[in-house]
């Protein structure tokens, strides 16, 4: 038995060292070594589903590079589940450049922001009329040979959502065309007072088929009632050329007080004959609401940590429209992201990728301390946070300073930036709102 145990005693002394390596943890890429540059891409593909509701959204993904440059694993840090399967199916197939140190291979820890978003539909609009800052452009129906026009009047309540759509002409295939896309619109908020205008959409046959859109026909709230409704589309429109212009009516003296014709409206040009002019279309309303809730695609940020983005950023776009004449300016910056539950960022502040939460001290629970901390800090060009001042209670500033100290951002510039957070701590809870310094 006492050789036994000696020889196995002797056979674990002489036995070779674990494999070098082997089990080597990945190095953090954009802190322990630079992050790898990538050598095969696959871009992501638009979801069908998200593209046809106008969801867009920011996943961020953790991948391991094996010593080989390939990606030995892909998991979601922050979910955004339209686009998670999309993001991952492309990231596996990516093969990066081989990272070395003491010019031997070592795993590679790297995260990797991918973007879904959408350009707004391109549109030529009245003055007056609110910005589209998101939705989707018609899409010419599969199968149809011939070109159509459609004429949609839109109710818009002053927060920019869709109240109600109403149809002015009668051309089935293209009107659900046209009102799938109207039911992912949302245009800028107003300054009050109810809206309404149409939506003229001219759908060219091609190889691909193209829409054209206007919108026009602005109506002001105080004389929406009153307005009287506006005659049908002329032939013209229907065959695919533009709205003619207004044509004043020739008169043989000048007439007194006679009000000039809405540019909003075009009237029909006079005929040799004195028949009386058509009657307007009827009005079929299709829809009478449109989803109160917020903008399609907004998710709040998952509990837990996330590593920080160290990889370039990817941004994958959904079909793009063909533009008209004059292109509309740039939709409004899309908000910041907080990977950290119960931390909320303004306009301005980058990316929140990891850090510790807001939490209320044992010793101000137990004192039922509250208040608000003021904590002004500093975030370096690798994202890491330096406080400079920190103003409130005793018993919660420590608290505060620390969270403020774990937090890192996504920076994608290299000077200073500063920052103040406010944290609010209630008898059991807390949250933080991090802003720029004025």
């Amino acid at each position: 038995m006492r050789l036994r145990s000696a020889l196995l005693a002797a056979s674990l002394l002489a036995a070779p060292a674990w494999p070098q390596g082997a089990e080597e943890t990945p190095r953090v890429a954009g802190s322990e070594v630079p992050a790898p540059k990538r050598s095969k891409f696959v871009s992501p593909q638009y979801p069908a589903d998200a593209q046809a509701r106008g969801l867009r959204g920011i996943v961020i993904l953790e991948l391991i590079i094996d010593t080989s440059g390939k990606v030995a694993s892909a998991t979601v840090t922050r979910s955004v589940p339209p686009f998670d399967d999309a993001a991952l199916v492309a990231a596996r197939q990516w093969e990066y450049e081989v990272t070395r140190v003491d010019g031997k291979p070592v795993p590679v820890r790297l995260s990797v922001p991918i973007t879904f978003t959408m350009p707004v539909p391109r549109v030529s609009k009245q003055e007056g009329i609110p910005e589209l800052v998101q939705g989707v452009n018609p899409v010419f129906p599969e199968g149809a040979e011939q070109g159509g026009s459609v004429v949609a009047e839109l109710t818009l309540e002053p927060s920019g959502q869709i109240a109600e759509i109403q149809f002015l002409t009668d051309e089935s295939v293209y009107e659900k065309a046209l009102m799938d896309a109207l039911r992912t619109w949302r245009f800028a908020a107003g300054g009050g007072g109810t809206i309404a205008f149409r939506v003229e959409a001219q759908f060219v046959p091609g190889k691909p088929g193209k829409v054209d859109l206007r919108l026009a026909g602005l109506r002001q709230s105080e004389t929406m009632v009153a307005a009287t409704p506006e005659p049908a589309p002329s032939p013209a429109m229907a065959e695919g050329a533009p709205p003619a212009a207004p044509t004043p009516a020739p008169t043989p003296a000048p007439e007194p007080a006679a009000a000039p014709p809405s540019p909003a409206a075009p009237m029909p040009a006079p005929s040799a004959s004195s028949s009386p002019p058509p009657e307007p279309a009827p009005v079929r309303s299709a829809s009478n609401s449109m989803p109160s809730g917020p903008p399609a695609g907004a998710t709040g940020p998952p509990p837990g940590q996330v590593v920080p983005p160290s990889g370039p950023p990817i941004e994958v776009l959904g079909p793009v429209s063909p533009p008209p004449a004059a292109a509309p300016p740039a939709p409004p910056p899309m908000p910041p992201v907080s990977a950290v539950r119960d931390v909320n960022l303004e306009m301005g502040v980058p990316d929140l990728t990891r850090g510790r939460r807001p939490v209320v001290p044992p010793l101000a629970r137990m004192a039922s301390a509250t208040g608000t901390v003021d904590v002004r800090f500093a975030v370096d060009a690798a994202g890491a946070s330096s406080v400079q001042e920190v103003a409130g209670p005793e018993l919660l500033k420590e608290a505060a300073r620390q969270a403020v100290m774990s937090w890192v951002f996504r920076r994608t510039s290299a000077e200073r930036m500063h920052l103040v957070a406010s944290f609010k701590y209630e008898a059991a809870t807390a949250s933080a709102t991090v802003r720029k310094e004025e």
